[in-house]
């Protein structure tokens, strides 16, 4: 059986705190059990013996998500019970409780166990915290190397171009902005001899195929809506690189620098369709790691399992009809008149005309740069997809994000 760095036990309702913890953890090369990772793994396993074994042998230490939800659970308290067994024996620390209800009290934890509060702490900080854990017990974490790209791909404006060079060639022409030079540039790609092409020079082939796709030259939009078929036809070595170079352009400029709310987002969908595909689960790494810094930016990132956006809407069936309120993890987004203009998304100009919660969902979902199918939105009330609404008078529609 697998052993984990951390294993995390916790109660369904506090479900999406911590799976978002689980996915920067796993992104920051930590070992984690979380439930969610291991659906083949747990198909048709005893789970009272097998669940038992993990929290009691198979991780360095299990972080408990205290809340009452959390006390009151069956299957909470058999995973708590299990570390607590292995705690009484090893008599060192083993349990690292958070609480998101300091008030609550778990059976045979000690009051006097430290812990951390979750309340102000964002799922990335508190991941943080956890990594800091492990990296100061002295566990080396395995942030992958396998694509260790220069800085001169990353800012791929400094990559080095020799002159008369077939590579150096290709990219001139895809860099050109000219439908008939992009064209036969790409076809190009496909006959290279890979074992002269480098890592670097993939990665940035990758982002100037994804260029020529969002300038709507014909082979490179073939390539990013069929992405997972044309790359097929490559060594898995390669089509990785190239796959990372596609991300890359999406989300970092020429300079190599976040492009903040300017992301190349035109083509997210296609991309995002290879995520949950296993064979690029290294590619979905790699560009999760890279975007780390950035979390608090972005709506979704490319996950190994879906990351979903829920904004809940509340409606006020007047005349005309209102949509009152907006909100995003239990923030209102909806506000008095625009003051700094980068607070807001480019959804404002729905302050202007009226809107069915069908635009409203699809122009939220291309503001934040959401791939079709990850966004929910949420009303309590039954509306037809014919019913048009105004934003209140006065009020528009802020960015989440910072930016």
């Amino acid at each position: 059986m697998e052993k984990y760095h951390v294993a995390l036990s916790f109660a369904g309702e506090d479900r999406d705190y911590v799976e978002k913890v689980a996915n920067d953890l796993r992104d920051h090369g930590v070992d984690v059990f979380y439930d969610k990772f291991e659906e083949t793994k747990l198909w048709g396993k005893d789970l009272y013996t097998y669940l038992r074994d993990i929290y009691q042998s198979k991780a360095l230490y299990t972080v408990i998500f205290v809340s009452e939800a959390y006390r009151d659970k069956l299957w909470a308290n058999h995973e708590r019970e299990s570390a607590q067994a292995r705690a009484f024996a090893e008599s060192k620390e083993y349990i690292l409780p958070a609480k998101f209800d300091e008030d609550i009290e778990i059976p045979g934890l000690l009051k006097t166990t430290g812990y951390i509060k979750l309340n102000d702490l964002t799922p990335s900080e508190f991941a943080g915290k956890i990594v800091e854990k492990l990296e100061g017990d002295g566990v080396t974490l395995s942030v992958d190397s396998k694509f260790g790209y220069s800085n001169e791909a990353k800012a791929d404006v400094d990559f080095p171009m020799p002159k008369g060079d077939e590579i150096t060639q290709i990219i001139q022409a895809l860099r050109s902005r000219n439908w008939y030079t992009q064209n036969p540039a790409i076809e190009k790609i496909f006959k290279l001899n890979w074992s002269e092409v480098t890592p670097d020079q993939l990665l940035v082939l990758g982002r100037n195929i994804y260029q020529c796709a969002c300038g709507e030259e014909r082979r490179a939009l073939e390539i990013v809506e069929n992405l997972r078929r044309e790359m097929a036809t490559f060594p898995l070595e390669v089509a990785e690189h190239l796959i990372n170079g596609i991300f890359y352009e999406v989300y970092f400029n020429p300079e190599g620098e976040f492009r903040g709310k300017d992301l190349k987002s035109r083509l997210i969908t296609s991309l995002f369709a290879i995520q949950t595909v296993a064979k690029y689960e290294n590619c979905i790494s790699f560009i999760r790691k890279a975007l780390q810094p950035y979390r608090s930016s972005l709506a979704v990132l490319p996950n190994k399992t879906l990351e979903k956006v829920t904004i809940e809407v509340t409606v006020k069936k007047k005349d005309p009809p209102l949509v009152n309120s907006i909100k995003f993890m239990g923030n209102e987004l909806i506000s008095d008149a625009i003051e700094d203009e980068d607070s807001y998304s480019r959804i404002w100009r729905l302050s202007f005309r009226k809107f069915s919660l069908d635009s409203l969902s699809e122009q939220v979902a291309i503001a934040w740069h959401i791939p079709d199918g990850q966004l929910d939105l949420i009303c309590a009330k039954k509306i037809t997809p014919e019913t048009k609404f105004r934003l209140p008078e006065g009020k528009t529609i802020k960015q989440p994000f910072s930016i």
